[in-house]
C-alpha cells in the first residue's frame, strides 16, 4: 500500500512538473515573429530564394523561381511576404531526394498568436 501510494505521489509530481515547464509553444519569438526554433528568422521571399538551398534547387531546374514563390505564398498568410524559416538537421542525409534543397517554413505571425 505504501509502495502505490509513493508511486502516485511521484506520478502526480512529475505531472504537475511536466505542465509547469515551458514547452516550444510557449517560447518567445526570437524575431520578426518567429519561435525559438527558426534558426535564420524571419525571411522576405527574396532572402529565401537567396538561401544555398534555393539557389542550389533552381540551378538544377528541379524548381523555377515562379513555382518557388508561389510554394512560400501558401505559408504567407498575413501576406507580408516574410516567412519563418528553419534548417532541419537530418534532412541533408534524408532518403527523400529533394530534401538537402528543402527548409522547414510557416508564417512569420504564426507563433505569435
Amino acid at each position: 500500500m505504501f509502495r502505490s501510494r509513493h508511486l502516485a505521489a511521484i506520478v502526480l509530481t512529475l505531472c504537475f512538473a511536466a505542465a509547469a515547464a515551458p514547452g516550444p509553444a510557449m517560447a518567445e519569438p526570437s524575431g520578426g515573429g518567429c519561435g525559438a526554433g527558426f534558426d535564420l528568422g524571419a525571411l522576405t521571399f527574396d532572402e529565401y530564394i537567396a538561401l544555398p538551398g534555393s539557389q542550389a534547387a533552381i540551378d538544377l531546374g528541379l524548381i523555377d523561381e515562379p513555382s518557388l514563390l508561389a510554394g512560400l505564398a501558401h505559408f504567407d498568410h498575413n501576406g507580408d511576404l516574410t516567412v519563418c524559416v528553419q534548417n532541419v538537421p537530418g534532412w541533408q542525409i534524408s532518403h527523400k531526394p529533394f530534401a538537402i534543397y528543402m527548409y522547414n517554413v510557416v508564417d512569420n505571425s504564426a507563433s505569435t498568436g
